[in-house]
């Protein structure tokens, strides 16, 4: 814990201080009054009667002073809920009625009133939805729909995962891509460390221009969480998979393959999203018949979860029919909602 986190703490816990509601106080000298709803050790979320919720960098608070009772969430695991805290000679002591208090170091709390599905309350839903569509019309009429969807609920113990996405062009009204994607995943998190995990997918692919009917893949894989905080999330997945494909007109193929992704969004950028996400399939009976894919993009959110934002997707596609190319590159603008 950094050591602006414990001065935090000290701060938010000072028994010194009797307030009628909770205080924030700001370096430059600003003064908030609300609610705490939320406290990392990069982040504190703030509740005011005049903005609502906001967001403030642990960097910019010089104190805060909390009057209702918290939920703590200790860095081995232990929950402690609706708990009035005291400060006693550098050290804090949970108290409950008819309960002997418990005392503990600043530096062993992770959280401060952490989000339900972290202390094993149910799960967390969020997701997203986007589309990017362009019509141009001049000496050649271009048009294109892109549509992708993801659907994720998480707790403590597991996680699904539902991804989709699908792309019509049309060049003078004559289609000359039309491509989707389905993925479903569960991922199983180790109690004893829950950083690391396993899981399935089943996932169906299309590519019509391509030649592919349809691509179906399963299987098992080993994954680990190495970040998941709101300035960096991201994971890691390695497993192996049974692959059918049904060609229209070439031969159908299966095999067996190695497949891997990493997912990365990041927050360093105020306002906005980074995001990298990349899987691919390593085929074992072919090595050059790789499959590849990678969006790099960035979004901004625009007003009550509403979205823009740019992107490139790369495809590749090692083991693509004759007279098709093996990579495939797209650049989006685009729009969507998340939750």
């Amino acid at each position: 814990m950094t050591a602006r986190l414990v001065f935090f703490f000290f701060a938010l816990f000072n028994a010194g201080i009797v307030a009628s509601a909770d205080e924030l106080l700001m370096k430059n000298g600003s003064r908030l009054v609300g609610t705490l709803v939320s406290a990392s050790q990069s982040d504190v979320v703030f509740d005011t009667p005049f903005a609502g919720k906001i967001k403030i960098k642990q960097a910019n608070i010089e104190r805060i002073v909390a009057d209702q009772k918290v939920t703590l969430m200790m860095q081995d695991g232990r929950v402690y809920r609706e708990k009035q805290l005291v400060s006693r000679e550098g050290r804090l002591l949970v108290m409950g009625a008819n309960q002997q208090p418990v005392v503990f170091d600043v530096a062993d709390i992770k959280l401060v009133n952490p989000e339900p599905w972290r202390i094993g309350d149910g799960y967390k839903w969020y997701g997203q939805g986007n589309s990017a569509v362009l019509s141009e019309r001049g000496n050649t009429d271009t048009d294109q729909l892109d549509v992708d969807f993801e659907s994720i609920w998480r707790s403590v113990e597991d996680r699904y995962t539902v991804r989709a996405a699908w792309e019509v062009d049309a060049t003078d009204g004559v289609e000359n891509k039309n491509t989707a994607r389905q993925r479903t995943k569960y991922d199983r998190f180790r109690v004893d460390d829950p950083d690391n995990y396993f899981g399935g997918q089943l996932s169906f692919e299309h590519d019509k221009f391509a030649d592919l009917d349809l691509r179906t893949t399963v299987g098992p894989y080993l994954g680990r969480q190495f970040f998941e905080t709101d300035l960096l999330t991201m994971h890691g997945e390695l497993g192996l998979v049974f692959v059918e494909e049904d060609f229209d007109v070439a031969p159908d193929d299966d095999y067996w393959g190695s497949n891997w992704e990493v997912r990365l969004t990041s927050d360093v950028i105020p306002d906005a999203q980074l995001y990298v996400n990349a899987d691919g399939i390593v085929n074992l009976d072919h090595i050059d018949r790789q499959l590849v894919n990678t969006t790099i993009g960035i979004s901004l959110p625009v007003v009550y979860g509403l979205k823009a934002g740019a992107e490139v997707v790369y495809g590749y596609d090692g083991g693509a029919v004759d007279e098709v190319d093996k990579l495939d590159e797209t650049y989006n603008i685009k729009f969507g909602y998340t939750w």
